[in-house]
């Protein structure tokens, strides 16, 4: 099973480039605000996500076998969205938006 696969495991993962360590270095923030050592690294982008899926997995099994604090994952959508919006109510109402617009021409002047 991978970590994608397992609802209960969708964490976050930033990927950026480090010139000092000229590797790819993954940071898992919802660990790193439980206390945990929650960083990767990898020589491509490819290996450093492949190798964060992994700290993920052990992180996660480490924590359920001894009992620690397992973080919830963070969702995307609890920081685009307001309540009971979706990304269809969005563009639902940009287009409505966009119809009253082009109804209602700008003033010549």
């Amino acid at each position: 099973m991978t970590t994608g696969d397992n609802p209960d495991m969708r964490y976050s993962m930033l990927i950026e480039w480090s010139d000092l360590d000229q590797a790819y270095i993954v940071t898992l923030p919802e660990w790193e605000a439980v206390g945990a050592l929650a960083n990767a690294h990898g020589a491509t982008y490819a290996e450093a996500a492949q190798k964060g899926q992994e700290l993920i997995a052990f992180l996660y099994e480490a924590a359920q076998r001894d009992g620690d604090r397992i973080p919830a994952p963070a969702s995307f959508d609890a920081r685009a969205y307001a309540s009971g919006e979706t990304a269809e109510s969005i563009a639902a109402q940009s287009e409505k938006l966009a119809r009253e617009i082009e109804s209602h021409p700008a003033p010549r002047t």
